[in-house]
């Protein structure tokens, strides 16, 4: 599915503006997890600044970075942004908001 434009980030700014003061993090269901399958849904991850601008996390090809099971998405949540909490979305389309990346964290930024 592709989304619309948005300003976008690489893995080290993302995590750097999700680290300032005042910017939080945003999840966004793509597709729905099927409880069937251990490896099924996809997510967006999106930072969004003190300022309101909204960056959409991307590969280094600056694709859409899809986290495409439950284990990457907590991954990506706790090792890499350390969250101050996780509120997923499990309806595609749903977005949730309002988490806040804390220092440190299992992978901190160098």
């Amino acid at each position: 599915m592709k989304r619309r434009t948005l300003p976008v980030l690489l893995e080290r700014d993302f995590r750097k503006m999700a680290a300032t003061d005042g910017a939080t993090v945003e999840i966004e269901c793509v597709s729905a997890p099927d409880p069937a399958e251990r490896f099924s849904g996809e997510w967006l991850f999106y930072v969004v600044s003190r300022e309101g601008d909204r960056f959409m996390l991307v590969t280094a090809t600056a694709r859409e970075r899809i986290i495409n099971s439950p284990i990457g998405l907590f991954g990506m949540a706790s090792g890499k942004l350390n969250l101050d909490h996780l509120d997923v979305p499990f309806v595609a389309g749903d977005v949730r908001g309002g988490m806040r990346s804390r220092p440190g964290g299992s992978d901190p930024l160098e």
